[in-house]
């Protein structure tokens, strides 16, 4: 079973992979010391596969690298994955040799990357219930449900950025920096059932891109290619389609 990199070694991973919308995430939390990550041929003048997964999303790495052959032959020795996240060009590729390594089908599914190239509306930055979150708004956050609060909400309120919507006092949407990198900044958001179709996600998510735009980030959005909500709210807040990966995705 291959050994998971060191903090330090995830930081010299970080600095081979280029920064862009579809590296932000895995380099950002490699830098963190936050990822999990496996690498093979990683030396001072390059690597050949890395294996990056993030603590928000467990179980579904990144792969960087070209070589099928041996990605298909390392994932079987990494624990607790059930999907992994590759270049659109590796999948056909990958899909038949992973699956014969790991005795099952595979499904796919697309992963369609965003970004924002110009101010987001300005009408989208005055909801009355939207606003951006401090660190004194962490009662708030961690008396919300998991899905508002994500897994560090302190370092989420200290190191990036946030904002939600407040109604009755209790945090019932929000959009955070998940990831931030030299050049880019990538946003999630959550909205709970009963406030979604209000508006709410595109308020918060405007103004996390202004504070991205503010701190010399381009914003970056990604979302599988089937969350039509997810993609309908990054278009009212102008984000447009940058590129695409593939989710390969065992089918146990």
């Amino acid at each position: 079973m291959i050994n998971p990199l060191s903090k330090n070694d995830c930081r010299r991973l970080a600095q081979h992979l280029p920064d862009g919308p579809q590296t932000v995430i895995s380099r950002a939390h490699l830098l963190w010391g936050t990822a999990r990550a496996y690498a093979i041929g990683l030396t001072a003048g390059g690597l050949d596969t890395a294996v990056v997964e993030d603590p928000g999303c467990p179980g579904e790495p990144m792969i960087f690298g070209h070589n099928a052959r041996q990605i298909a032959d390392l994932m079987p020795q990494i624990p607790d994955w059930f999907c992994v996240n590759v270049a659109t060009d590796l999948a056909d590729e990958l899909e038949p040799l992973l699956a014969a390594q790991m005795g099952c089908a595979l499904r796919r599914q697309g992963d369609v990357y965003h970004t924002l190239t110009q101010a987001p509306p300005a009408a989208l930055l005055t909801h009355p219930a939207v606003r951006l979150l401090t660190p004194d708004d962490l009662p708030l956050l961690q008396a919300a449900p998991a899905e508002l609060r994500g897994h560090n909400p302190e370092q989420l309120l200290q190191r990036t950025a946030a904002a939600g919507a407040i109604i009755q006092g209790q945090l019932v949407a929000i959009a955070q920096n998940y990831a931030l990198s030299e050049g880019f900044g990538d946003i999630g958001v959550f909205t709970r059932p009963e406030w979604r179709d209000h508006g709410l996600a595109a308020a918060a998510a405007a103004l996390v891109a202004e504070w991205l735009w503010r701190n010399g980030r381009i914003p970056v959005w990604s979302c599988g290619e089937q969350n039509h909500p997810s993609l309908r709210v990054a278009k009212k807040v102008g984000f447009v389609e940058n590129g695409r990966r593939v989710y390969l995705i065992l089918d146990e």
